[in-house]
């Protein structure tokens, strides 16, 4: 592979964020509100459902990961999974987008949710393994999953503009605007992913590298590693930030803000552009210090600008307030997913050299684990501290006692998480210099030791 990707394969490769800009955050902002409104299920019972299915994902990540590194074929690690994912969800998203008449059986969104799960689990996790086969150096990888961000964050700006769009072209009931959602991402992912398929590279496994190993105790032994758990806890954080703030927001905003709901669709695309803005800012700071300097920069700084809006609520809100706040927040939006991904490539690419085996698969799927963790608590948690603690109903009058509650859920969940994500990468071990070092050994066709990819550190330094 070269050194620095074609950029018809950087598109190519990034475009797969097109569809699932449509079912990350948008699935939080509308479509568990809709549930749980439309629908007539209720917050606390739509909490659950997505909260108890992402738990699913803790054991069909790893299961999705050990596919990826074992079971390749003529195509590559990862092309042919891509393929298969694509008629398994098609049919579900068209379920989930147009469910029908209210109400809506729990167990038939149960059902629904959990094949639409395993769908995106088969292609989330081979397309992030992917990346550090054909992205071979330190920038060039944050370079890569900049792309996919952009991509998906564009889609996530078209998902949350179409109400406002709507709006202006007429009476358009929330049910249709969820449909015509479904329908773009059904559009979305045979064309996306059959782009890149078709340009993106997949080297093959090579005849003299060693497979990796399942045994339970070589999966124990990967899952001892500090610096990998550190990264997972990180990347949990996170999602529970960023799914948190989203799966709230339009109740904050109706009844913390005083402001509409399709006004409040325009404050959350000027959060997003903001993030899509700012991306290039983030990872040029990474470039100029390290990945980590520049997680710990963005989280502080999404931590501190959140608490804003505690105030803000506190004195009447407003359209104008409240966009001013939503942009400044959101320069931080986003860029933590690039560099946590870009981290984790470092690390897989290290641990090869440690021990001759390419475990993208395995690793990646924990990350991807862990953010839907994240975002699973993200929906869970506030839904569930919102209907049965805060005593807050979406569809009926709430008290101004029960409207502050809500804004301290608001708030509360992202700064908080922001927080311990910054101090949890404070200190990340593997660094430009490492990466290098690493990469060395790969390319020289040996085993690095322990001692040449980590030395000896200083008292008071992190250890692995």
């Amino acid at each position: 592979m070269p050194a620095k990707l074609p950029l018809k394969q950087v598109i190519a490769y990034g475009s797969v964020g097109i569809p699932f800009g449509a079912v990350g955050l948008p699935m939080a902002v509308y479509i568990a509100p809709f549930y749980a409104e439309e629908m007539g299920m209720g917050t606390a019972l739509v909490g659950l459902i997505f909260m108890f299915l992402r738990f699913w994902d803790l054991f069909s990540d790893p299961v999705m990961g050990w596919l990826v590194d074992t079971k390749p074929s003529r195509f590559g690690r990862v092309r042919h999974w891509l393929l298969i994912a694509v008629p398994i969800l098609l049919p579900t998203v068209w379920f989930l987008y147009n469910p029908g008449d209210p109400p809506v059986s729990p167990l038939m969104l149960g059902i629904i949710l959990f094949i639409f799960y395993i769908g995106t689990t088969m292609v989330v996790t081979p397309h992030q393994a992917w990346a550090p086969s054909i992205a071979r150096t330190y920038d060039e990888r944050s370079r890569l999953f900049m792309w996919r961000e952009l991509f998906t964050i564009s889609t996530m700006l078209i998902m949350l503009a179409l109400p406002a769009i709507m709006s202006q072209a007429g009476d358009v009931s929330f049910s249709h605007q969820v449909s015509l959602m479904g329908w773009f991402l059904i559009i979305a992912l045979p064309l996306t992913i059959g782009a890149a398929v078709w340009l993106v590279p997949d080297p093959k496994p090579k005849s003299d590298e060693p497979k990796a190993s399942f045994h339970p105790q070589a999966i124990l032994a990967a899952l001892r590693q500090q610096t990998l758990w550190r990264l997972l806890a990180t990347e949990i954080f996170v999602g529970i930030a960023i799914a948190g703030t989203a799966g709230t927001f339009l109740f904050a905003a109706q009844w913390g803000f005083g402001v509409a709901r399709d006004e409040a669709s325009l404050v959350l695309l000027a959060h997003f552009v903001a993030g899509f803005a700012a991306m290039p800012v983030w990872v040029w700071i990474s470039r100029r210090t390290e990945k980590h300097i520049a997680m710990r920069y963005v989280c502080l700084w999404s931590a501190l600008t959140y608490i804003a809006y505690l105030p803000l609520s506190m004195s009447g809100g407003g359209f104008t307030p409240i966009l001013a706040v939503a942009i400044v927040s959101g320069l931080g939006y986003g860029s933590p997913f690039i560099l946590a991904r870009s981290m984790m490539a470092d690390l897989v690419e290290t641990e090869e050299a440690k021990g001759g085996q390419n475990r993208a698969g395995l690793f990646y799927s924990l990350m991807s684990g862990a953010y839907k963790t994240g975002a699973s608590f993200a929906i869970g948690i506030p839904y569930l501290l919102l209907g049965l603690l805060v005593g807050f109903n979406p569809a009926a009058d709430n008290s101004p006692e029960t409207v502050q509650g809500l804004m301290l859920v608001f708030v509360g969940v992202p700064v908080v998480s922001y927080a311990l994500a910054a101090l949890l990468i404070w200190t990340y071990p593997i660094t430009r210099t490492e990466q290098a070092k690493a990469a060395a050994a790969i390319n020289a066709g040996g085993q690095a030791t322990l001692e040449s990819l980590h030395p000896p550190v200083k008292e008071g330094d992190f250890h692995d």
